[in-house]
């Protein structure tokens, strides 16, 4: 089997992978707690689209995407690309626009 992302996601789909599936997923997500420790906030750039994970403590807001707009020190400030809940507000020309929301970079993945 050639291990290209595309291959790797149609085995998957197609259940060719289900025996072992639960080892699959634990190395995964083994795999994804030490590219998530060693993430600085360098690693980010002005315009890359991120993923909030599952250690964000505001869970509406878990699988939803947004773009980097700002830097900090160890923090990155974002956009949500889908404006919700707090982070909504209704701009003076009365489009409803995301809020600037600093995060730690623990609770976001690259999209």
């Amino acid at each position: 089997m050639d291990l290209t992302i595309e291959t790797i996601e149609a085995a998957i789909a197609s259940g060719q992978l289900d025996g072992d599936i639960g080892r699959l997923s634990s190395a995964v997500d083994a795999r994804l707690a030490v590219v998530r420790a060693s993430k600085k906030a360098t690693d980010f750039g002005i315009g890359d689209k991120v993923k909030f994970n599952n250690h964000c403590g505001t869970r509406y807001l878990v699988g939803h995407t947004a773009r980097v707009v700002g830097m900090k020190r160890t923090k990155i400030v974002v956009k949500l690309d889908k404006p919700m809940g707090r982070f909504a507000h209704v701009s003076s020309t009365g489009v409803l626009e995301s809020s600037s929301i600093t995060v730690p970079i623990a609770i976001v993945d690259p999209a």
